[in-house]
């Protein structure tokens, strides 16, 4: 999930559960823009102009359902007229300030489901687009995933979810041409956000360095890389516990290309409230990719570079006014939040952490 179009891609995710995990519950009528009345920053498009936007998939559309959540997209769950039962897609809404992330996101999954993993992979249009531009933004019909998100309270389900993302590192390693030259490792993106974003200035030095650290360590160990989700936060886990070997990881907007850890730490920082559940989850994960058990010792770096992203995450979101997902209040404590685990500093607002230009 990219901060602005001004400074790239970012991968500024949330570090929280925050994403619309379909199912979810439908909402009543069209036009959802986000769980606060007068959210700003969502594109609203009615149920009848959906389905007309989904014509180049020439696909049997019976309903559409808004399903709730999204901080950076508007999604519907497309229900379609099949042979035998119906078949189900959902379809996603990108802001046109991030159709560029969007769009790379697209190519990761469909990479990743190359390699028979559950991705929510983009379907064709039938001239062979993977999304098309509208007035609103830019729209993608994706595979519908089925499965719930793993429960941070089950050791099964998290070392389940660290097998899944583990899966995923495996089939995008050679991935590199899926993302773009900008954001490839080191990030040149997060140069230009620590220079154009309004943060404190106590902010923008401890993101700083965050930068700097993490990419010193890369500079002189050899971490292994590759392209990594950016954002995986428990919801884009889609367990199936009818065939656990079909478990799925969606969303992947905030596709880049880094040090495999940093994902591992996106994990971390969304773990913090229940830190026993990430034991379990690194234990799945290193049971497909042992060698990373050396580089663990470099996490708590990356961490702090996830707290980086963060930051870039809400200070674009203060600039762009945007209030969908998080009241405007809320933004200014996503900062907030941001420089506490930039500065350990344990959580809660720090003098100077609102967003000022300097």
């Amino acid at each position: 999930m990219p901060p602005t179009a001004p400074c790239g891609h970012g991968g500024a995710g949330r570090t929280g559960p925050l994403r619309a995990a379909a199912p979810a519950v439908p909402l009543p009528g069209s036009g959802y823009c986000g769980p606060a009345p007068g959210c700003k920053g969502g594109a609203v498009i009615e149920a009848d102009r959906l389905v007309s936007a989904l014509a180049p998939w020439d696909v049997p559309v019976e309903s559409v359902e808004g399903l709730a959540g999204g901080w950076n997209s508007t999604t519907w769950l497309v229900r379609t007229a099949g042979a035998h039962e119906p078949a189900w897609y959902v379809a996603k809404l990108a802001d046109g300030e991030d159709a560029d992330a969007f769009r790379g996101g697209l190519r990761v999954a469909g990479l990743a489901a190359s390699h028979s993993l559950r991705t929510g992979a983009p379907v064709a249009t039938q001239d062979g687009r993977w999304a098309v531009e509208l007035p609103e933004g830019t729209l993608a019909l994706l595979r519908y995933v089925p499965g719930r998100s793993p429960s941070a309270s089950s050791r099964s389900d998290m070392r389940r979810a660290g097998r899944t993302l583990a899966r995923a590192h495996l089939a995008l390693l050679d991935g590199g041409p899926a993302v773009s030259a900008q954001h490839a490792w080191p990030w040149r993106w997060a140069d230009d956000c620590l220079r154009t974003l309004p943060m404190a200035p106590g902010l923008r030095g401890a993101a700083a360095r965050a930068l700097r650290e993490a990419r010193d360590i890369t500079a002189r160990t050899p971490l292994r890389r590759g392209v990594v989700h950016g954002d995986p936060g428990l919801d884009a886990f889609r367990l199936d516990d009818g065939a656990p070997e079909h478990d799925g990881l969606i969303d992947w907007a905030a596709a880049m290309e880094a040090p495999l850890l940093y994902d591992l730490a996106a994990v971390a920082v969304v773990t913090r409230g229940t830190p026993r559940s990430a034991a379990p989850f690194m234990t799945g994960y290193r049971e497909l990719v042992p060698q990373i058990r050396g580089e663990l010792r470099h996490l708590d770096a990356f961490v702090r570079l996830r707290w980086m992203c963060h930051a870039f995450y809400f200070a674009a979101r203060h600039e762009r006014g945007i209030t969908r997902g998080a009241t405007a209040e809320e933004n200014v404590r996503g900062l907030a939040e941001a420089y506490a685990g930039l500065t350990d500093r344990g959580g809660g607002p720090a003098p100077g952490s609102a967003p000022t230009r300097g």
